[in-house]
């Protein structure tokens, strides 16, 4: 051992600064030391763990395979499988055993078909797992409940509906986006119900994942949806609008020239929108006699739809005249190129007529390009 006097006279003769680098650098030696060792220790953990997910997914599989194929031609369960199950039940006692579980059921659910996906459903209600994930439901934690439901989607647990409908309207957008999905992978159409009882928002990437959900049902037998078009919630509406379209519902038509009138003006936009989409001719007057309250996006829409429908020139003409002089130039261009196909010569007089550069400039462009 050194004597500390040697050592302090050995650091009496270099400056402080010298000394506090030789410190620090014997510290970050440790430090460095403890980390390589701290890493090892990790790295040593996942491939264990790796190791063990790997061998208990492999162990899952063959128990599973041998519960399909122990009874292929019964709805009862046999001895074989009765035995199966109760060993499984004893090996699910921990969460990462029933998280490896789960995930390797879902892996032969998307290898096997028809009544194989039925049989592994039911394997997984009678492991209880079911029951586990709808405890779930009660928790506390959001994520938690949202995981729940999504097994429990994954699972075709139609018994949990009345459960998961109370998550419905729940604060966190991810536990309604699974409660959503849930009813319509579930239900189908049948499913959208719970737009009666939802009072929160559906935001545009749950409006695009449920009509994905829904355009991949077998069935396509929609649901009458006017009453929701007719909804307090104006996110309901919004979706409904969304199911119209995508749909060709063309028998919501007096909902929809109601709904121009609606308070809410991303409702009065979308809604005229597709009044021009589904080809509604009877829209145009409403629109018309409407006009002036509109903002100048809905504006804009009206004349792309009388644009897209046609002008008659007795009843429609002297409103379209009325606007190409229009201060917005979108509806400038608009109503001069409806004036231009219905009534032509009128619209060539209209060169003698201005003295606006910018008014002359726009009609001698619509004269030459059709």
């Amino acid at each position: 051992m050194v004597p500390p006097l040697l050592i302090n006279s050995f650091f009496e003769d270099f400056p402080s600064i010298v000394i506090i680098v030789w410190v620090l650098a014997i510290v970050f030696f440790f430090v460095l030391i403890s980390l390589v060792f701290f890493l090892k220790v990790v790295r040593f953990r996942l491939r264990k763990e790796e190791l063990f997910v790997e061998t208990q997914s492999k162990k899952y599989e063959e128990n599973i395979v041998d519960y399909l194929y122990s009874n292929e031609n019964s709805h009862e369960l046999n001895s074989a499988q009765k035995e199966i199950i109760d060993k499984l039940k004893l090996s699910l006692v921990r969460s990462l055993d029933r998280k490896i579980f789960i995930n390797t059921l879902l892996k032969l659910k998307g290898e096997v078909s028809g009544n194989m996906i039925t049989v592994i459903n039911q394997l997984y209600k009678d492991l209880g797992l079911a029951t586990q994930a709808q405890s779930k439901l009660h928790s506390k934690k959001w994520h938690i409940i949202a995981i729940g439901i999504r097994d429990l989607r994954r699972f075709k647990v139609l018994e949990a509906q009345d459960e998961v409908a109370k998550c419905i309207n729940h604060s966190k957008m991810e536990v309604r986006r699974q409660a959503y999905l849930y009813f319509i992978n579930l239900f189908g159409f049948k499913g959208l119900d719970f737009l009666d009882e939802l009072k929160s928002s559906i935001s545009i990437w749950d409006q695009i994942g449920i009509l994905d959900a829904l355009q991949g049902m077998e069935t396509q037998e929609v649901p009458d949806v006017r009453k929701w078009l007719s909804s307090e919630n104006d996110y309901v509406v919004l979706f409904t609008l969304e199911l119209v379209k995508a749909y060709n519902l063309r028998e919501t038509q007096k909902e929809l020239l109601l709904l121009i009138k609606h308070e809410n003006k991303e409702i009065r936009l979308k809604t005229i929108r597709l009044l021009n989409y589904l080809y509604i001719i009877e829209a145009k007057q409403v629109l018309i006699n409407t006009y002036e309250n509109l903002t100048i996006k809905e504006k804009i829409a009206v004349f792309e739809l009388l644009e897209n429908i046609g002008v008659e020139v007795r009843e429609e003409g002297a409103f379209v005249l009325k606007h190409i002089n229009s201060k917005v130039f979108e509806i400038k261009v608009l109503a001069l190129k409806i004036l231009k196909q219905i009534d032509i010569s009128k619209f060539i007089g209209l060169k003698n007529e201005t003295n606006v550069l910018a008014n002359l400039k726009v009609i001698n462009y619509l004269e030459n390009n059709p």
